[in-house]
């Protein structure tokens, strides 16, 4: 049995997956710092495929010019990050240009961002690099940024958007006064569904505060109950051993084919019933189940408790 930082490691990766594969726009925003029209998708390549430490690249337009977001999501800074930075831009400038077509831009601008979650106290420069070149010669290697939103006020999240607010527990000046106005402002602003989505992030993330400022508790206790109770359905899977990687792949392939037979998006409540009964019934039988029933009944065997 995994230990319980390891299960809050996975349930962390695992919801911050998600997120970013819904609200792709909101991201590539608050790391931009723009409030204009944006364009931005979660991007699927070989690259992504074969390197199973990647956890997001975002494809994103601004103004009509393209660029590339590498996402990390880090508890703490890795030894090996620089290195990691500088293979995965690499590897994917290779990829792109093997994609390109004549008269087309070679490669796209590619930037590697560390969303660091915890670590060291000490404040993190902007930057860090990885350098190939001697040091008495000019610089060649690879740049990443730096986010430590653990680091970050409540105020300096929210001005990014409301995607960044599920850090807020992680916050440095975090207490309960400021997370009860957070879910208030969120659950004033967004629709129900995105409410849903990010205030189960929020609740996960919560969990993984390394200060012992006890707002998991204060989390849990300002979002309705039936949340707190997807929470931990979605936790459950994990402590029960969920192949986090494989299931994750098959969740996200399951949840746009259900998605397409609904012609709408799933709920959160409907995406956590789809992950535990793909836990329970596997694969093939959800696709048959998706592709046997009409939308109407779709809704209502997503709907039904006991799966059938």
């Amino acid at each position: 049995m995994a230990d319980s930082r390891e299960e809050e490691d996975d349930s962390v990766d695992l919801i911050l997956r998600h997120v970013s594969h819904r609200f792709p726009e909101d991201l590539a925003r608050g790391l931009l710092g723009v409030e204009g029209p944006i364009e931005a998708s979660v991007l699927e390549t070989q690259v992504s495929s074969r390197h199973r430490e990647l956890d997001r690249t975002l494809d994103v337009r601004v103004g009509g010019e393209r660029r590339l977001f590498h996402l990390e999501w880090q508890g703490e800074m890795p030894a090996n990050m620089p290195f990691r930075s500088y293979e995965y831009q690499s590897l994917m400038a290779l990829a792109m240009a093997a994609d390109s077509r004549a008269g087309a831009q070679l490669v796209p601008p590619i930037e590697s961002v560390v969303v660091l979650l915890g670590g060291r106290e000490e404040p993190w420069p902007p930057y860090g690099s990885y350098r190939l070149s001697p040091p008495d010669a000019p610089f060649s290697g690879v740049h990443f940024r730096i986010e430590p939103v653990y680091q970050r006020t409540v105020a300096e999240l929210a001005a990014r958007g409301p995607f960044w607010l599920i850090f807020a527990a992680l916050a440095a000046d975090a207490d309960e006064r400021r997370i009860t106005h957070v879910v208030e402002d969120l659950q004033a602003k967004l629709s129900r569904d995105a409410f849903e989505e990010l205030g189960i992030a929020l609740a996960v993330l919560a969990e993984a505060d390394r200060r012992g400022r006890g707002l998991r508790s204060v989390v849990r206790s300002l979002l309705p109950r039936e949340l707190v109770m997807q929470n931990w359905i979605y936790k459950e899977g994990l402590e029960k051993g969920v192949e986090t990687g494989r299931l994750e792949g098959q969740l996200e392939q399951l949840a746009r084919l259900f998605e397409r037979r609904l012609t709408r998006t799933l709920t959160p409540g409907e995406r956590m019933t789809l992950a535990e009964r793909l836990r329970n019934q596997g694969a093939d039988h959800l696709t048959d189940t998706a592709l046997g029933l009409s939308p109407e009944d779709l809704t209502t065997w997503l709907a039904a408790t006991n799966g059938r």
